[in-house]
């Protein structure tokens, strides 16, 4: 279901969300059974750069979400060393409804 967000933006819970069960159990899984990640953290409305990060631990990762993604954000997960064309997990952060935006200004 589509809605307008305070943003005057079209959101949805139907969209890409990095907080699904299906992206963070993918997640989890490479970071336990594989290797270190490497995170593109696009800003929503941010008119900067992507922040870069890189992980190897499920929960510092988790906790990197919680304290620092803001809703609409988009978050790009790929295994390290990067290969961009088999990405691991791509969404955006939700709102407190669970919707993310379609489009943004990323």
């Amino acid at each position: 279901m589509s809605e307008i967000g305070s943003d005057a933006r079209e959101w949805t819970d139907r969209g890409e969300n990095i907080l699904s069960s299906k992206n963070l159990a993918a997640i989890e899984h490479y970071l336990e059974e594989v290797g270190a990640i490497v995170v593109q953290h696009w800003h929503y409305y941010g008119a900067s750069a992507p922040t870069r990060l890189a992980f190897d631990a499920f929960d510092e990762f988790k906790a990197y979400l919680q304290s620092r993604v803001k809703p609409g954000d988009a978050i790009d997960v790929w295994p390290f060393p990067t290969n961009i064309a088999a990405a691991i997990a791509r969404g955006k952060y939700p709102d407190g409804d669970g919707r993310v935006p379609i489009g943004g200004a990323y």
